[in-house]
């Protein structure tokens, strides 16, 4: 992206109709390509159709998480830009046999995923009462139950990327009773058994591990398992936390930036009540400011219900060799 033409940008067009005048000003310090190291992709249609709003961000890569196989149904100049990765069915999960799931691992590498993705958020637990066979263990990733399937992840060198908790804010406003979900201390402490287990297996966690309220504990991950990757997806998360303390975030990102990938966590095709280009564009351009700018107090161009005063972002300015590697060279790296 050439920000030196911003007149002939669709996202400058955008803020400057839209939006107030501090993002129609926002300076780009990165522009090389960028990787979208998370985004979930329901129909080739919608890929087809959406892509082109991603390249006003001057991405030239996504990896694509699928529910279902069409990965043939996207046309191959598009296919070659993808990194393909499989959601795993919770209900298979849940249910499904030990041999079962490490087939269903197998019949996916086969078909060219991979990614392997779960959603083992805390409400999983509330899933495991009512459906799984093995309720005693199964709300844990460690369980015996999961072992072949994770084995399998394992020899076959794929890259699990896995959503294990969620903001501590919702700990305080949807997980309640504790009694009922867990507490996130918990949940992160049967996640980190998880990686004690697997320690050649490349994990990916989402949402910067569902720990940018904690970074020292996520840096103490990042010394203990040199396995372990995190992606910086959810706009909305990220400025919200990382602003709350800008140098403690500054100083994270610049020691650990060969461990964190960016992501943006869009939808392409599943965006109920949500206008395009506007949620593709508030987005981008939350990462430029948080990321690239200095920006001080910018207000969150979109809302934010878990922020009783409102999401303020503190730019954290990072330095153009941390961009890059977030951006675009770790994608390249653990994907390729």
């Amino acid at each position: 992206m050439n920000w030196s033409k911003l007149k002939e940008n669709p996202l400058k067009t955008f803020a400057t109709d839209n939006l107030t005048s501090e993002y129609s000003l926002l300076p780009s310090k990165y522009i090389g390509p960028k990787f979208d190291a998370h985004t979930h992709v329901w129909s080739a249609k919608a890929l087809e159709k959406h892509f082109p709003y991603a390249r006003h961000f001057n991405i030239h890569g996504m990896l694509a998480i699928l529910n279902t196989n069409f990965i043939k149904k996207i046309s191959p100049d598009l296919r070659d830009k993808m990194v393909f990765a499989r959601f795993f069915p919770s209900l298979q999960f849940l249910r499904g046999t030990p041999s079962k799931r490490a087939q269903l691992i197998d019949k996916y590498y086969a078909q060219g995923f991979s990614v392997i993705k779960l959603w083992f958020a805390p409400r999983f637990s509330v899933y495991t009462k009512k459906f799984s066979k093995s309720k005693a263990s199964a709300h844990k990733l460690s369980a015996p139950i999961y072992e072949s399937m994770f084995s399998r992840i394992e020899d076959l060198g794929l890259v699990f990327l896995v959503h294990n908790s969620d903001p501590d804010v919702w700990y305080q406003n949807v997980y309640v009773p504790e009694s009922k979900y867990g507490s996130k201390e918990s949940h992160l402490h049967e996640f980190e058994i998880f990686l004690q287990q697997y320690p050649k297996m490349k994990v990916l966690g989402a949402h910067l591990g569902a720990q940018p309220e904690n970074l020292a504990n996520l840096g103490r991950w990042f010394e203990t398992y040199p396995n372990y990757y995190v992606d910086a997806s959810s706009a909305r998360w990220m400025a919200r936390e990382l602003s709350q303390n800008r140098s403690a975030s500054i100083v994270f990102f610049k020691k650990y930036h060969d461990r964190i990938l960016w992501g943006s966590d869009l939808s392409f095709g599943w965006s109920r009540g949500k206008k395009k280009p506007w949620y593709y564009y508030t987005r981008y351009l939350t990462y430029q400011a948080l990321l690239e700018t200095n920006v001080v107090n910018l207000p969150l161009p979109f809302p934010d219900p878990d922020s009783q005063t409102g999401t303020l972002i503190q730019g954290l300015d990072l330095p153009l060799e941390v961009l890059e590697d977030i951006y675009w060279n770790n994608a390249n790296y653990l994907f390729f």
